[in-house]
């Protein structure tokens, strides 16, 4: 199950302590909760103003119903000695060999907000999407995870905890808008990283709405998605992501994303330290329910 406490892991090497992570256990299906009143979750902090962000124009095409595969990692980098949690943490070498598989395989990295507008009709997909996703907000992610999809000419998505940006071991705001300008889609992991099941609802708006009114703030991006810290959401906390603006929010429950799915609750595939590429194809197949 999902740890609800924050995870402190050991810093990457020559980078002091880590930012806080997601929990390394199995996910399992949403809490039961009655649904909080949208208005009450609405009541929260005043959110800062959006900067102007860039608008796609509408692509009038055939709504896509193409299942979508969304990889989960943490870390990109060698867990040092003693590391908390080491499962979390993917090594450069695996990851190039991951995304060559993938590559190998016929799959093509696309961001959340491109699936989201293909289903809706207004974007193309190609033959195999497929969505790499990195939480928290570690550095590795930039040093590492951005070149090695930058060579194939893939984005990835970033799903930040904004009190990791700076910290040692954690992403700096530089560092993400490098990778804003490289095609990467920021999306929203709360201010704190707390489980939101256990927040009153003004601390919950907080958590969501304050997240992603400080990400547009700083980068001047449309932060359309939310990741749910640990994958511990209920029906009040998908409410909150509603009311906060959001689009969709991805999850850890395992499988892939579909058209049909609840856009809030979407799935994802984890990828943990020691995975062999053939492991992660397969998982993504087994996902796909295909042999794609």
């Amino acid at each position: 199950m999902p740890r609800r406490a924050l995870i402190l892991l050991a810093a990457l090497a020559g980078t002091g302590a880590a930012a806080a992570g997601c929990g390394g256990g199995s996910p399992t299906t949403p809490t039961a909760a009655a649904p909080a009143p949208v208005q009450q979750v609405a009541n929260g902090p005043a959110r800062a103003a959006a900067p102007a962000v860039a608008r796609r124009r509408p692509v009038h095409v055939a709504p896509s119903r193409a299942a979508v595969p969304i990889l989960m990692y943490h870390v990109i980098g060698i867990p040092p000695a003693g590391a908390a949690y080491p499962g979390l943490w993917v090594a450069p070498d695996a990851f190039r060999a991951q995304v060559d598989a993938l590559a190998g395989a016929g799959f093509t990295a696309v961001t959340l907000d491109t699936v989201l507008d293909a289903w809706q009709g207004r974007a193309r997909l190609p033959a195999h999407p497929v969505v790499l996703s990195f939480d928290d907000g570690y550095l590795g992610q930039g040093t590492v995870a951005m070149p090695v999809l930058a060579a194939r000419g893939w984005p990835g998505v970033i799903n930040v905890v904004v009190k990791n940006i700076g910290i040692p071991g954690g992403i700096s705001l530089t560092r993400l808008r490098q990778m804003v300008r490289a095609g990467w889609e920021v999306d929203a992991h709360s201010l704190t990283h707390p489980d939101l099941t256990t927040l009153a609802a003004a601390a919950l708006a907080h958590e969501l709405a304050g997240s992603r009114a400080q990400l547009r703030a700083r980068l001047g991006v449309a932060v359309d998605a939310f990741c749910y810290p640990a994958g511990r959401y209920d029906a009040a906390v998908e409410a909150a992501a509603r009311a906060a603006g959001y689009r969709a929010a991805t999850t850890e429950v395992p499988g892939a994303a579909r058209p049909g799915d609840d856009p809030w609750a979407l799935p994802r595939i984890r990828v943990s330290g020691g995975d062999v590429p053939a492991a992660v194809l397969a998982r993504v197949r087994a996902a796909l329910g295909s042999g794609a």
